[in-house]
């Protein structure tokens, strides 16, 4: 048994992710700000299965505090699934998405 944090877990990568190590009796903590569309429901999905040990943190990988709030406990393994990876986004606003990847994913790191 491992304790895993899975950052963007409530996107589809993530979320299933999160319910693959679920199912091996791994303690699971989804890190996510639930910002994209269809997020809530897979959060919601994971929820329903009534997994016990599944803990949600609502955060923002561009937060260090919050990253770090997330980290508090010891962690055997990180996987780092979120992201904005819509190139339409990208194009209208290429400062946001630069932040939320490549400053997100150093926070994490």
């Amino acid at each position: 048994m491992a304790r895993i944090l899975i950052t963007g877990g409530c996107g589809f990568v993530g979320s299933n992710l999160a319910y693959s190590h679920l199912n091996l009796d791994d303690e699971v903590i989804i890190f996510d700000n639930l910002s994209r569309l269809g997020s809530s429901v897979n959060l919601n999905w994971l929820e329903s299965q009534n997994f016990k040990k599944l803990t949600f943190i609502k955060g923002d990988i561009r937060k260090i505090g919050d990253i770090n709030n997330a980290l508090r406990k010891t962690i055997d393994a990180v996987y780092h699934t979120a992201g904005q990876v819509a190139v339409t986004t990208s194009v209208e606003d290429p400062s946001t998405d630069f932040d939320i990847n490549a400053r997100g994913t150093f926070n994490v790191l």
